[in-house]
């Protein structure tokens, strides 16, 4: 606390130090020519001083911005008057404006007419002493006064030079330093003139994003094409590089072309690029839709024969609809969720980390509904996607693949044996487990029927998980395991709590 204070005392005295010298400057020097004496009739011993409005260049009074509660476009050359509610609409890239919250805008109205009659935005008045009243108070100083307030002004003077700063460094100390700073470091000025002699330019993000477009398409090989997406990807990362990337038709010269190459990486590449650029961005997000990338990802997921394409497919579609309405309403109308089921009729084991990835999706988008409030909450009802769940196969789908996370495989055997004795190497199907339990137990007032079956089996993971917890608490570990299980188990056994309700009932 006491460190907190010191740097606000030194600067309240640094305040008063400077309005004290202000006041004694002031008395001393005469006002500036711009202001004009008015006599006043009511006290002999002040004026009133105005501003010269002669110098304010007349506005006008059409091009003055008329506001209401709602927000309106402002064009270039309208005037806006201060009190009002300023933006920039971040979608359409305009300025908005409207009336402040709870204004009824009398003032602003009242300003505005006040221009018309006046042709500016006002007069300022300040009362000030009179001539007279000054000099009938400079000629009862005494000389001793005099020679009083010149020690003080000296006084203050030399208490400016003595403020330090938060670093304890006083204004001459501070002055060399910067100067010796100077003369450490060059200016911009000449390291751009020293990379002009070198043939090396120093580039903004959008310069780099231009060349980079440029060169992709006129790339002579497959490696040249992989590593321009590898940095385009690196730069789209940036919010406004993702859209200056799309305004430079980075969709239609390079994703595109790319989606449809025949390299396998070129694909993958290209997916990485497309799910970093729409990642939270809405402006890129409503282009990706409009360019009609959202159909190619949904049939790279599910009908492209290399599974590693599919997997970065899914991961550009999940950046493109989560936190994103109106892109989960064209997945469903296109019949997205119908075709990422077909993923769960592979039956070889590569293919469980994309179903895991598509349970993920799920489960996010289940539950955003769920945390949703307001208008957002109504636009993700009205997509029904619980409906879309009981009738697609989704419930068996995601219940099926507990068998996979499930420690009574014959495949997985040793691997329960090595964990209860503490061995290692340890399979990590913890994960598994943790994304199938969350995703059913987001879906389990739909497919509470379906997940009857699972009991069991769900029964068994919160006793090997509880035995897991209980041994772990011993081990001389620090690798949270304890934590992991003891949650795990416990996020089993409300899960089959659920389950059983509406059969107990």
């Amino acid at each position: 606390m006491v460190l907190m204070m010191k740097p606000l005392l030194k600067c309240i005295l640094f305040i008063v130090v400077l309005s004290a010298l202000k006041i004694l400057t002031e008395a001393e020097e005469p006002h500036d020519n711009q202001l004009v004496l008015v006599e006043n009739e009511e006290d002999e011993d002040e004026v009133y001083v105005e501003e010269d409005i002669k110098e304010i260049k007349p506005l006008d009074i059409n091009k003055v911005f008329i506001p209401s509660e709602e927000w309106q476009i402002v064009q270039p050359d309208h005037i806006i008057l201060p009190g009002l509610h300023v933006r920039m609409n971040l979608q359409t890239g305009l300025k908005e404006a409207k009336l402040m919250d709870g204004d009824d805008g009398i003032k602003y109205f009242k300003s505005v007419e006040r221009l018309k009659n006046t042709g500016h935005t006002g007069i300022g008045k300040v009362v000030v002493p009179s001539p007279e009243s000054a000099a009938k108070d400079t000629s009862t100083e005494s000389p001793e006064d005099r020679e009083r307030a010149a020690r003080m002004r000296e006084h203050v003077m030399e208490a400016l030079k003595n403020i330090k700063s938060e670093d304890g460094k006083t204004p001459e100390e501070l002055s060399v330093e910067s100067a010796n700073a100077k003369n450490k470091f060059r200016s911009y000025e000449e390291l751009k003139r020293d990379f002009d002699e070198m043939n090396l330019t120093v580039e903004t993000d959008s310069e780099i994003l231009i060349r980079l477009i440029q060169h992709y398409k006129s790339a002579g090989s497959d490696e040249e094409r992989i590593t321009l997406l590898e940095d385009l990807e690196y730069l789209v990362h940036q919010f406004d590089n993702a859209i200056s990337f799309v305004d430079l038709g980075g969709l239609e010269y390079i994703v595109k072309p790319a989606l449809n190459s025949s390299s396998t990486d070129i694909k993958q590449e290209a997916l990485h690029l497309l799910g970093s650029a729409v990642q939270s961005n809405p402006k890129v997000q409503i282009a990706t839709l409009e360019a009609g990338l959202l159909q190619s990802l949904i049939k790279s997921v599910a009908y492209d024969s290399q599974v590693d394409v599919s997997r970065k497919a899914i991961y550009a579609l999940s950046c493109l609809v989560r936190g994103f309405p109106y892109g989960q309403q064209l997945l469903m109308q296109h019949g997205g969720l119908e075709v990422l089921r077909r993923v769960f009729d592979r039956q070889d084991w590569q293919s469980l980390p994309l179903q895991l990835k598509v349970v993920s999706l799920l489960h996010d988008l289940l539950v955003e509904r769920a945390e949703a409030e307001g208008e957002r909450l109504q636009q993700l009802r009205r997509l029904n996607i619980d409906e879309h769940l009981a009738v697609g196969g989704w419930c068996p789908a995601v219940s099926s693949l507990l068998t996979a996370a499930s420690f009574d495989r014959r495949d997985r055997r040793y691997d329960m044996g090595a964990a209860l004795r503490n061995e290692l190497p340890l399979r990590p199907d913890h994960d598994t487990v943790d994304k199938v339990v969350s995703a059913m137990g987001s879906m389990v007032e739909v497919c509470r029927q379906q997940f009857y079956e699972a009991l069991p089996l769900l029964r068994h993971l919160a006793n090997t998980y509880d035995d897991l917890a209980y041994k772990e608490q011993f081990q001389d570990s620090s690798d949270g395991g304890h934590a992991l299980f003891r949650d795990l188990a416990e996020t089993i056994q409300s899960l089959v709590k659920n389950i059983s309700v509406k059969k107990e009932l």
